[in-house]
């Protein structure tokens, strides 16, 4: 003999909906988060070209675009004012551009930060070379960008030579990717 089901009561159901009500959102947020993770572009890899930007310089004097410093060697430093480990590197980035001055050039890009706050950290970390801003994020996301700070070193033919994806903070390491760079950009 067949027993009925039981009738699922009226509480059990409001139970469920809210569970779904809660659970639906929550997953679909851990979809988007997953999707968004593995659809950003990756870096640029050493030989692809470097990818182009024009943006405003920091100190308000233009604008800057990767065409200025063509033929010419040059490490872009992406940070920003809150960043840590960018604090820690500040230092050395500015020893490094007056010590490789006529060598090769050094650019700022100031990422996830207020204007003024940007130009507060250049302020007290007295950088010397040019930075920029990249208020929409563009140049941030054609190089690929995972946090920051990170450096690409760019061949005078426009080409990536290098990427650091974190802070660097050891001189004569600096020091060796930085004489890498010039000798083989003079080549």
């Amino acid at each position: 003999m067949d027993t009925p089901a039981p009738a699922v009561s009226a509480r059990t159901q409001r139970n469920w909906l809210k569970v779904g009500l809660i659970m639906g959102p929550a997953v679909a947020l851990v979809a988007l988060l997953v999707w968004a993770t593995f659809t950003k572009g990756s870096a640029p890899q050493p030989g692809d070209a470097a990818p182009t930007f024009a943006a405003d310089r920091l100190d308000g004097s233009g604008s800057l675009s990767l065409e200025d410093f063509e033929g010419k060697p040059l490490v872009i430093n992406f940070w920003a004012s809150w960043c840590l480990p960018c604090e820690e590197e500040a230092p050395l980035f500015d020893t490094m551009a007056k010590r490789y001055e006529g060598d090769l050039a050094f650019l700022g890009v100031n990422i996830k930060d207020a204007e003024g706050d940007a130009k507060k950290f250049e302020e007290r970390f007295d950088v010397s070379y040019p930075s920029v801003r990249d208020e929409g994020r563009t140049i941030e996301d054609s190089y690929g960008l995972t946090g920051q700070p990170e450096t690409f070193l760019i061949a005078a033919d426009g080409t990536i030579h290098e990427h650091i994806p974190s802070a660097i903070t050891d001189a004569a390491y600096l020091q060796g990717l930085l004489d890498d760079l010039v000798t083989t950009s003079g080549e």
